[in-house]
């Protein structure tokens, strides 16, 4: 899909919504409008992400995120059918995921915008995200002490 509208057989309202529930589990994260289609998520004022759709007529339905050096090369490398350099952040080392293919891999998704806000969020937030996952996996460290 070089150019042209987006390909509108995968479920793209779908897609759509389910990256935004992603981005809103993570702490004081917000998914807001960004020009017609796309949104930016932040945290605070901060993007550390968007939902382009069909960017300046690229054909493409994508997550853009920022990623950590290196990462980018070596995601588009090992697969540039899904992984890409977005236009204007990715000289920033930001990487684009494209979520127009027929299948996508959400654990990706996840851990490309949890990866994102870590690298942006305020040290507070990043304790509050660190704290959930370890309460999750059942980490003693995360459990309140019994008195």
């Amino acid at each position: 899909m070089a150019s042209g509208a987006p390909d509108k057989s995968p479920d793209v309202a779908g897609r759509r919504k389910r990256l935004v529930a992603l981005c809103q589990g993570l702490p004081e994260a917000t998914a807001e409008p960004a020009g017609v289609q796309h949104l930016a998520f932040k945290v605070g004022k901060k993007t550390f992400a968007y939902y382009a759709y069909d960017h300046h007529g690229d054909g493409r339905i994508a997550l853009l995120s920022k990623a950590p050096p290196g990462e980018q090369g070596q995601l588009v490398a090992e697969d540039p059918e899904r992984y890409f350099v977005p236009p204007y952040v990715g000289s920033k080392g930001w990487v684009g995921f494209r979520l127009d293919s027929p299948r996508v891999d959400w654990r990706a998704v996840k851990n490309l915008l949890s990866v994102a806000y870590f690298l942006t969020a305020p040290d507070k937030l990043r304790m509050r995200l660190g704290q959930g996952k370890a309460a999750r996996r059942g980490d003693a460290r995360s459990r309140p002490k019994r008195g």
